[in-house]
């Protein structure tokens, strides 16, 4: 399985299903910088917490 979607699916954002038959590529790029964005915002407020 790719990289991108192992990510997505195990992210909880969508389902190998609904990338199979709901959404498209671009949400699954939407997908990934959605989790960019969160893992980013986790990282800063655990330097901001220590």
């Amino acid at each position: 399985m790719p990289k991108t979607i192992a990510t997505v699916v195990s992210s909880r954002l969508a389902s190998l299903h609904e990338l199979d038959t709901v959404y498209g590529t671009t949400d699954m790029w939407g997908f990934l910088e959605i989790i960019a964005v969160d893992n980013h915002n986790q990282s800063v407020m655990n330097r901001t917490n220590s």
